[in-house]
């Protein structure tokens, strides 16, 4: 997987769940995340770069945010997309 590949899967996520880079910087940023709103948002859209670390950090919040939808919404998202992580050694 590359950098960009993670970067839309994050983002297609993120829309498919109507969430807001200010939705999801607050648990982002519980879980451990250092960037701004502004950098958050910037990533979403692709214009601007993260460490592989810091790409996990946000898919593993988006992923638990999507996950809470699930099970307060009552619906069956279970085949809403989720942001892909990159497994493996740390390359950054």
């Amino acid at each position: 997987m590359t950098d960009h590949t993670q970067q839309h899967s994050t983002w297609l996520a993120a829309h498919h769940a109507h969430l807001t880079a200010e939705d999801l910087w607050l648990h982002y940023f519980s879980v451990g995340g250092y960037l701004g709103v502004f950098e958050l948002d910037a990533y979403l859209h692709g214009l601007y770069a993260l460490p592989q670390g810091e790409r996990n950090t946000v898919a593993l919040a988006l992923n638990e945010l999507i996950d809470d939808q699930i099970d307060t919404r009552l619906n069956d998202l279970s085949h809403h997309p989720k942001a892909e992580f990159v497994h493996g050694p740390v390359l950054d």
